[in-house]
């Protein structure tokens, strides 16, 4: 169980350092993001989702929710492309 944890936030941060390397353009993308308009809704995610979103988006200069969100608006675009 640990070494597939392990496994799998070694992948999240390679993913995360590869689409995140210039913080400028991070925060343009967040913007646009955010300036698309926007509904709330409700999500229920793990301790460890969320200590680890945290943590990579503290390193990005992020707020975590917004990290999230950009999270969710690649993965979505990436799967419609």
């Amino acid at each position: 169980m640990k070494k597939e944890t392990s496994r799998r936030l070694e992948a999240e941060d390679a993913f995360a350092k590869e689409l995140y390397r210039n913080r400028a353009s991070l925060n343009q993308q967040a913007q646009q993001v955010l300036a698309a308009g926007t509904r709330q809704i409700t999500i229920r995610l793990s301790n460890s989702e969320i200590a680890l979103a945290r943590q990579q988006a503290e390193a990005k200069g992020l707020k975590y929710q917004t990290y999230i969100k950009m999270l969710l608006h690649e993965a979505l675009a990436a799967r419609t492309a």
